[in-house]
């Protein structure tokens, strides 16, 4: 059996079924926590012996997703250490203040100098920092082409799509069901603009994680008939300006963020 590297190269050979007897909502969500270490196969009681013994031997366990990350920032600091700022901030049309480079990042600044360290008056995370970092060392700076598209249609989605429409898009309208008005207010506060004429949404809203990296976030109220609905779609050139993983975690980030701000303002103070 060839190496396991990934959650979906391991989903393929579970039974799908969701039972959740390994106490985790599905079995993608199995395949993640195995490939990261928080689980074991031993933990799905679907699995027979043969194929427990198969499969032990060819999967490549992850880091967890916060070491990832850590690792990540550590990496993408070094490698800000090696550059010119000024010339990164023309490639990507950013201000330079008292040797720090500006990035807008939902309506806020995040002040970044040489050294990589991250200033800002924004609550910080690693599923933002690294992002941020990675559109400063890589973005070619491609103005938006105004064509807009959803995620699986960018390249190189096929290994993260699973993954971005249940972290991103489905936790998100969790939250945009739950806490209708305070989720567009919050949006208000990362400096949402509303588009019209590109779906038949009851919101369509832009927002600018990154200056060249927009989101569209579309949200159908739920009718008797039809259930309520979420999705983000991407400007064409998004991964001109930032890899596809990055936008995943650009995605994961902003659900974070705006689970904290729903927790801090909602009035029994629970998410759901």
């Amino acid at each position: 059996m060839s190496k396991i590297k990934n959650p979906l190269e391991l989903y393929k050979h579970l039974n799908k079924s969701n039972c959740r007897k390994c106490m985790l909502p599905s079995c993608m969500a199995f395949a993640v926590a195995v490939i990261q270490g928080q689980k074991s196969l031993e933990d799905c009681p679907a699995i027979d012996m043969k194929s427990h013994r198969d499969l032990s031997g060819a999967i490549v366990k992850r880091n967890a997703l916060a070491d990832e990350q850590e690792q990540s920032l550590h990496r993408f600091r070094q490698e800000i250490k090696s550059i010119d700022l000024e010339v990164a901030a023309q490639r990507i049309h950013a201000p330079i203040k008292e040797g720090m480079i500006v990035i807008s990042c939902l309506g806020k600044d995040f002040r970044v100098d040489a050294t990589g360290k991250m200033i800002s008056s924004c609550h910080q995370n690693p599923w933002v920092e690294v992002p941020l970092l990675n559109y400063i060392l890589h973005s070619k700076g491609i103005e938006p082409s105004g064509e807009w598209i959803p995620f699986n249609e960018l390249p190189g989605a096929e290994q993260w799509n699973r993954f971005f429409a249940h972290r991103c898009e489905q936790d998100m309208q969790k939250i945009a069901d739950t806490h209708t008005d305070l989720f567009f207010e919050i949006l208000s506060l990362f400096g949402a603009q509303a588009l019209t004429g590109i779906t038949n949404a009851d919101h369509s809203l832009v927002i600018h994680p990154l200056p060249q990296v927009p989101f569209l976030i579309n949200y159908w109220r739920g009718e008797e008939v039809f259930p309520a609905k979420l999705n983000i779609l991407f400007d064409q050139t998004a991964t001109d300006n930032s890899g596809i993983e990055p936008l995943y975690l650009l995605g994961r980030g902003l659900v974070e963020m705006i689970r904290k701000l729903v927790v801090r303002h909602s009035r029994d103070g629970k998410l759901f």
